[in-house]
This record gives C-alpha cells, structure tokens and sequence, in this order.
C-alpha cells in the first residue's frame, strides 16, 4: 500500500497527514516531505500518523531520521497524532517520549524562556535574522599573480590551510611534482578543500582535516584568509520572493558590516547556479590561444560557462570577498561582476547533493563537518551573466546562513617553509 501525504500550512509550522503505511518502502516518501517543508523555511513539523495503519522498523527508523534533518536545519519534527497501531509500536519500543509532539512541546517552552530576542534586518529582497554584526576584521593575502591575465607555467604557491583557514583561486592539492598542470578551481573552507583539476568532466578532489593531517596547496591564484568571519546571519527572501540572489546577499551583509570590502562563508540551499570552470592546463596556454583571448571561441576551448542556472535542489558551500564597485584597488585584479547590482566579488563554491537547511546555524565548523559528510559534486567559480534572453543569468539562493567579517589585504608573505 503507498503513503499518502497531505500539507497544511501555517506560518513556520506545518502539518503533514499521512496515510497508509510506513515501512522500508515508503519511508523514503516521508523524508522527502519533511524535506521539502524544510526548504520552504517551516521551523515546525508535525507528523499526523491518525490514519496510518501499520509501521514497521524500517519505518521507525524512517522517523528518527526525519528528526534528524529536521534539528540540522534548526526545525524540529515530531508526531503530533499516531494511530492505535502506531502508538503501540511506539509504546512497545519506548520511543513515544522521543518520537511524540508534547514531549517536544515541553522541551521547547523550556528551553525557550530565557532567550534574548534577536536582530532581523531586511535589505531588498534579502531578510537576515537572526543577526550578530562581525566584530573584527578578517586579515586577507593574495598569493600568485593573475595566471589568467598573461601567458605563461604559473608557479604554484605553497600555502598551509589550518582549520580555520580560508582560500578560493586557482590551484591544486600539494603534491610530489609540479602543480602548474593542475592549477583548477580550488575553495577550502575550515582546513576542507576541494579541488576540480582543469580538464573537460574532472572528477572532484578533495581533502578533509583528519586528527593532526592538515592540507597544503599550492595557489597559482587566490586569496587566503585564516580566522572564522565574526558576524552570522541566516538569510532567506523577504515576503513570497522564491530566492535570493547571490550579489543581493553580498549587498546586505556589506550593508550591515558597515565595510568597503567583507569576506564571507556560506551554506545555502540552491535555486540555480551560474558558474565557470577552467577545463585545460594553463601551461599550454599562448599569446594566441589562452583563457583572456577576445575571440569567444578562443575562449570557450579554455573555459566551461554555465549556459543556465545549474544545480538546483543541491547544497552550497561558497567562499567569496566582495566590495562594492568603487571600492578597494588593492586587489581589484581579483573582482568579477557577480550580478547586476553595484558590487563585485570573487567566490567560489563546493556544491554538494541537497539536504535541509535553516536559517539558525551557529557553529561553521561543525556545519561544513557535517556537510562533508557527502561526497561534492562541482566546485565553480560564480560569475554573473545578465545579458538579455541569451545570458545565463545570476547565482540564487533558496535560503541559509552567511558568516562575514570586514576583510583588510596585508602584504605578509606568500609561502611558509
């Protein structure tokens, strides 16, 4: 027999009546439903068993896993209603004080009452809230020099990623020989990175921070950061606006940290993704045939651009500096339009399959650990492309949590021994 769910909603809260059966087949069909209402930003699901006849093991299982997304997204899921079947399957087990809504309920009332209100500010499109303004400036170092802007093998710069390290560019794990033939697009996030060597459908590389194994790359490219950004904001859009845009997101958070130029951290849910990604060596490039020639066909041998929005329904971990078009000469050479609005940026992004998100993360090192659970999918670095009818349009979000702090470039030294 299938399951059959029904959605009624309210607010922040949702009730999914389900009926029929939940077992090993249909399980599934209730994880996907709880999925979706945390998409859409519901913060409270209520499961309605009254009119499931029978749960099996697999389907117990089925129902502490939708638990489960439901509290990494800053939710919370709970059977509200349960058949005589169910409850007793839930007696039995003794999983009713688990599983069961008034158990919830009591937990959040009393968690609930001691708890500041928090900051929410709408810019445009964007609502952020809860908000926690950055504190600090974060302290940034371009290494290498703007392999795409002349010709010739790019020396690769060898740089230690510790886990609070930040780095996005062009570049490659470390390895034994020579990186200037796997120079690609490179983001690392909390000592993870992830690496996509230049060459047409790569695999995606990657390396995580195990007990005292650190990465080290070696950056043709890129700006690196060491420090978590101070201020933290989830975002989502203002009233029925389906998603947020990618320079529309970096406007606010310039907006609320008062500075000319920001770093930035985010894990969002994904409406579309506009993006390139460097597909040849640049030690074969020449003065005729390289990635900077003003022939589109030129480049397009060099580069693969996102012909529409892609990747959408899929988790994102971006990692990007932004400014506003004026602003901050020191690394201008490293700033790319990223929309239509009057600011510009760099940032690159490990994308990975979808799961539920929030808008209520606190910690980013456990939250990039717990993404990295999953294998990526792509690493691109977003570009904007807002030509009428034939451009590929703009990086949207659906909804997630942004971590920012006013970015300083210094001149420290490039490499460590």
């Amino acid at each position: 027999m299938d399951l059959y769910i029904e959605s009624t909603a309210s607010g922040e809260a949702v009730d999914l009546v389900a009926t029929g059966r939940i077992d090993a087949e249909t399980a599934a069909d209730l994880a996907a439903a709880v999925a979706e209402e945390l998409r859409r930003g519901r913060h409270e699901i209520r499961l309605d068993l009254h009119a499931v006849t029978f749960l099996s093991s697999a389907g117990i299982r089925g129902l502490f896993e939708t638990q489960r997304a439901a509290r990494t997204a800053g939710a919370t899921c709970f059977v509200s209603r349960a058949s005589d079947p169910v409850r007793r399957v839930l007696d039995l087990t003794r999983l009713t004080p688990l599983l069961m809504g008034n158990v919830a309920a009591e937990t959040r009332a009393a968690a609930g009452g001691g708890e500041a209100p928090s900051e929410e500010v709408s810019f445009r499109s964007v609502r952020l809230g809860p908000l926690a303004r950055p504190s600090a400036a974060v302290l940034g170092r371009l290494v290498g020099s703007d392999c795409l802007a002349s010709v010739g093998r790019p020396t690769g710069v060898r740089t230690h990623v510790a886990r609070d390290g930040f780095a996005l560019g062009l570049g490659a794990l470390a390895a034994g020989e020579p990186s200037a033939d796997r120079a690609g697009e490179l983001v690392a996030a909390c000592g993870a990175v992830f690496h996509r060597p230049p060459h047409s459908h790569a695999s995606i590389d990657y390396t995580l921070p195990a007990g005292d194994l650190t990465a080290e790359i070696d950056m043709a490219f890129g700006l690196v950061w060491r420090g978590i950004p101070s201020g933290r904001a989830g975002f989502e859009p203002v009233d029925d606006a389906a998603s947020v845009s990618l320079d529309e997101l970096s406007l606010a958070l310039l907006d609320v940290s008062g500075a000319a130029a920001i770093a930035f951290v985010v894990i969002a849910d994904v409406a579309g993704l506009v993006g390139a990604e460097l597909i040849r060596p640049l030690t074969d490039a020449s003065p005729a045939d390289s990635p900077r020639c003003s022939t589109r066909a030129v480049a397009a041998r060099w580069i693969s651009f996102s012909r529409e929005p892609v990747y959408p329904r899929h988790t994102a971990l971006l990692v990007g500096v932004a400014c506003r078009d004026a602003g901050n000469p020191s690394f201008a050479s490293f700033l790319r339009p990223i929309g239509t609005q009057n600011v510009r940026g760099h940032v690159h992004t490990a994308v990975f399959p979808g799961r539920p998100l929030g808008r209520t993360a606190t910690d980013l090192t456990e939250t990039v650990a717990d993404l990295t659970g999953s294998t990526p999918d792509a690493v691109l670095h977003l570009l904007a492309d807002p030509q009428p009818v034939l451009g590929s349009g703009r990086s949207e979000l659906v909804r997630g949590t942004a971590w920012f702090a006013p970015l300083e470039i210094t001149a420290s030294p490039e490499s460590r021994p």
